[in-house]
This record gives structure tokens, C-alpha cells and sequence, in this order.
């Protein structure tokens, strides 16, 4: 009789990486308050890279929250950097003078 081995055991399920790497560089992004924006669109691809790989192996990789956590944010702070930055004044447009106040005349 041959000696029979027990089935593996399934492997615990793990952080996927690149939701770790979404969500990291997305508080990274925060730390800079979105003003690089190249660090923005780091964190939106490696939220749906992480997506994609738990999508594609949910046996193995866990993480999903952290993925929409990530892109919300990057989704927030874009918004926000979009509404406070200041606007530059166009060619042709007078400047006002920051210190000047207009004076009455009686």
C-alpha cells in the first residue's frame, strides 16, 4: 500500500501588492497635498492594477478596500487642488494692485 500524502493546504490569503503600493502612494499624494500630480496618477494605476490582480486571483490576494480607498483619494484631492489652486490672469487683462485701496474724494 503506498503511503498516501495529505492534500496541501490552501495558503493564506495576502495583501495584494500593489494595493499596498495604491494605497501608500495615495497617502503620500495626501502628504503633498496633490500638488504632484504625477504621484496621482501613480497611485489611480496601482489601484487598478490591484484590482485587477485580486479580480484575477481571489484565492491568493486580498485588498480591494484598499484599492477604492486609494482612488477615492486621489479622486478627492485632485478635485480639491482643481478648486484652490489659484488662476493665472489672462494676456490682455489689467492687474490690480494687491496693496492699493481705491480713495474717496469728497
Amino acid at each position: 500500500m503506498a503511503s498516501e500524502t495529505p492534500p496541501p493546504a490552501p495558503s493564506r490569503r495576502r495583501y495584494s501588492p500593489w494595493a499596498m503600493a495604491a494605497i501608500i502612494t495615495a497617502i503620500v499624494a495626501l502628504l503633498f497635498e496633490g500638488s504632484l500630480l504625477p504621484v496621482n496618477f501613480a497611485a489611480a494605476i496601482f489601484a487598478l492594477i490591484g484590482l485587477r490582480q485580486i479580480h484575477r486571483q481571489p484565492q491568493r490576494y486580498i485588498g480591494r478596500p484598499f484599492c477604492w480607498i486609494a482612488i477615492a483619494l486621489v479622486l478627492i484631492l485632485a478635485i480639491l487642488t482643481a478648486m484652490l489652486q489659484p488662476t493665472l490672469p489672462e494676456e490682455g487683462a489689467p492687474r490690480e494692485a494687491s496693496g492699493q485701496r481705491a480713495t474717496e474724494t469728497p
